[in-house]
């Protein structure tokens, strides 16, 4: 009887045993899978953050040609100084357009690593959508303000102003470029995020 005895509480044991092994190992292959998940995520997500990157680059390029404003559909009654102005707008609408599949993609991965990271996280995708709405307001004003610009044989020194602020907005290279310090800044921002969940598997980006 003492026999049968150990022998029920040892198979009671082993079945105690494999099931402790058994949910540590469910466990491990969840952290693990997890793991993986984050680190595809934060790839995905950094690598959508430097094409961004460079995607604003290209829009901001101020060599352009002219031609491009042309395929624009006219408006009715559009006087030769709102055309030329609303042509030389239409080319960096049309380029923000060309690259919108990228915003559109990393705006969406945006409440995924919300979900994942946290909400503190994700600042850096809502900087990108501001400096692009951004650049697609300042494009706006100056088929405004090019109109009048083209009408007229003199400025006031407000008006001046007021182009040469939206100009810098649009394109690079002018004075003192805030848009791309704050573009840098934020792929910044999110290679100090992604970077300790990948590792050292993507080497850091170097300017040039």
């Amino acid at each position: 009887m003492i026999i049968v005895n150990i022998l029920q509480v040892m198979s009671h044991i082993a079945v105690i045993a494999a099931s402790v092994v058994a949910i540590w190992g469910i466990n491990a292959w969840r952290r693990e899978f997890k793991g993986k998940r984050d680190i595809e995520l934060a790839e995905d997500v950094l690598c959508l953050f430097y094409r961004a990157e460079r995607a604003i680059e290209a829009i901001r390029f101020h060599i352009y040609n002219l031609r491009e404003g042309q395929n624009r559909e006219p408006e009715p009654n559009e006087t030769p100084e709102q055309k030329q102005a609303r042509d030389r707008a239409y080319v960096v609408f049309k380029k923000i357009m060309e690259h919108s599949d990228i915003f559109d993609e990393l705006y969406k991965l945006r409440f995924r690593f919300m979900a994942r990271f946290g909400k503190d996280k994700v600042k850096p995708f809502d900087e990108v959508k501001r400096i692009v709405d951004e650049i697609w307001v300042s494009t706006k004003r100056l088929a405004e303000l090019w109109t009048v610009k083209m009408s007229k044989s003199e400025l006031s020194e407000e008006t001046q102003k007021r182009i040469n602020e939206h100009e810098a907005v649009i394109w690079s290279g002018w004075g003192e470029d805030t848009i791309k310090t704050r573009l840098e800044k934020t792929v910044q921002d999110v290679e100090e995020i992604c970077r300790p969940i990948i590792g050292d598997k993507i080497p850091r980006k170097t300017n040039g």
